[in-house]
C-alpha cells in the first residue's frame, strides 16, 4: 500500500511538472505557426543586426525547428548569433572567433510571449551591451596571450623582428616577412585595402574582413600607421615604396593580399582587375602571377588548407 502511494505521488509530481511544460511547447508551435520567429522578434533581431553587424546580417531559418534561427553575415564571418525560443523564453547566443579562438556568450530572456516594441528594444540593447563587453575582453585576453597590447582598441606592435628559433607559430609566420621594411609592410596593408575596396566596399568592411587581424599581426604594424602613410603619400607613393620586380618574394606578396580578392563565391571581378593592375605596376605579368597562384593553390591542397 505504501509503495503504491509513493508511486502515485511520483506520477502526480511528474504530471504537475511536465504537463504545463508540454502545454507551453504546444503553445509555442501554435504561436510560431501564426507568427514566425523572424516576424515575432523583428524589432529585436533588426536592432541586434544594426548594432553588431552594421545591419548586414541575414536571417537563416531551420526547416526542422521553427523555434530557432541564426543571424549571419559574410562580412562578419567570424560571428554568428543564434536565437532559440521555447516556453515563452528567448535564448540569444553569440559565437565569435578571434584569431581562431571562440567566445560563446549566452543570455536568456523570460516572458517574451507578448514582447512588444519597447521590450524587444530593451532586450536587444541589453544583449548587445554585454556582448560588446565580452568581445572586447576576449580580444584583450587573446592579444595578451600573444604578447600584444591594445588598451585603447588599437593594435600596438613593436618594430622588433620576430624571435629567432621560437616555437610559436605566430613568430614563425611573422619571420617570413622580416625582410620587408616597416614602410613596405604598411604599403602592403594599403594594397590589400585598395584591392578589397575596388568593388565599392568601405574601409570598415575591409577592417571587418576575417583576415584583417592576421594581416596586422603577421606584419606587426598598426592600422593607424597605414592610414597615415596613405594620407601622406597616396596611391602612387604606396606603389613606389614597394620593391618592384623582386621575383623571390612574389609568392609571399601574393599570399599577403590574395585573400582580399575573394568574396564568398570566389574572385571578385573588380578586385581581381585591381589586383592584376597593381602587380602589373610592380613589374609582374598576369601570366607570371597566374603561374605563382597555381603553385600556391597546389601547396594549399597538399597541406590540406583549401
Amino acid at each position: 500500500m505504501t509503495t503504491t502511494l509513493i508511486v502515485l505521488l511520483i506520477i502526480t509530481l511528474l504530471a504537475m511538472i511536465f504537463l504545463p511544460f508540454g502545454r507551453a511547447l504546444m503553445k509555442d508551435r501554435a504561436e510560431l505557426h501564426e507568427n514566425p520567429m523572424e516576424k515575432k522578434f523583428d524589432i529585436l533581431i533588426t536592432r541586434i543586426n544594426d548594432l553588431l553587424m552594421n545591419g548586414d546580417g541575414e536571417v537563416v531559418k531551420f526547416k526542422d525547428d521553427p523555434r530557432m534561427l541564426n543571424l549571419f553575415d559574410d562580412n562578419h564571418a567570424n560571428m554568428i548569433i543564434n536565437f532559440y525560443y521555447s516556453t515563452g523564453s528567448l535564448t540569444i547566443t553569440l559565437k565569435y572567433k578571434y584569431y581562431h579562438v571562440e567566445l560563446v556568450k549566452k543570455m536568456q530572456f523570460h516572458d517574451m510571449r507578448q514582447a512588444e516594441t519597447f521590450r524587444q528594444q530593451d532586450v536587444a540593447n541589453h544583449f548587445c551591451e554585454e556582448a560588446s563587453v565580452a568581445i572586447r575582453q576576449h580580444q584583450v585576453r587573446i592579444n595578451k596571450e600573444r604578447g600584444l597590447k591594445d588598451p585603447a582598441g588599437e593594435y600596438i606592435f613593436s618594430s622588433q623582428p620576430s624571435a629567432e628559433g621560437s616555437d610559436n607559430p605566430v613568430d614563425l609566420v611573422r619571420g617570413m616577412y622580416d625582410k620587408f621594411s616597416h614602410d613596405e609592410k604598411l604599403a602592403w596593408v594599403n594594397v590589400a585595402q585598395m584591392i578589397y575596396t575596388a568593388d565599392g566596399s568601405t574601409a570598415d568592411d575591409f577592417k571587418n574582413h576575417p583576415q584583417f587581424s592576421d594581416l596586422l599581426l603577421n606584419f606587426q604594424v598598426n592600422y593607424s600607421e597605414a592610414e597615415r602613410q596613405r594620407s601622406q603619400i597616396g596611391e602612387s607613393g604606396i606603389i613606389s615604396v614597394l620593391d618592384k620586380g623582386k621575383e623571390d618574394d612574389l609568392m609571399m606578396k601574393l599570399m599577403t593580399v590574395f585573400p582580399f580578392v575573394l568574396d564568398p563565391t570566389g574572385p571578385n571581378e573588380d578586385r581581381i582587375e585591381t589586383f592584376y593592375s597593381i602587380f602589373g605596376r610592380l613589374g609582374f605579368t598576369q601570366e607570371r602571377i597566374d603561374s605563382e597562384l597555381e603553385k600556391m593553390m597546389l601547396l594549399m591542397q597538399h597541406f590540406g588548407m583549401s
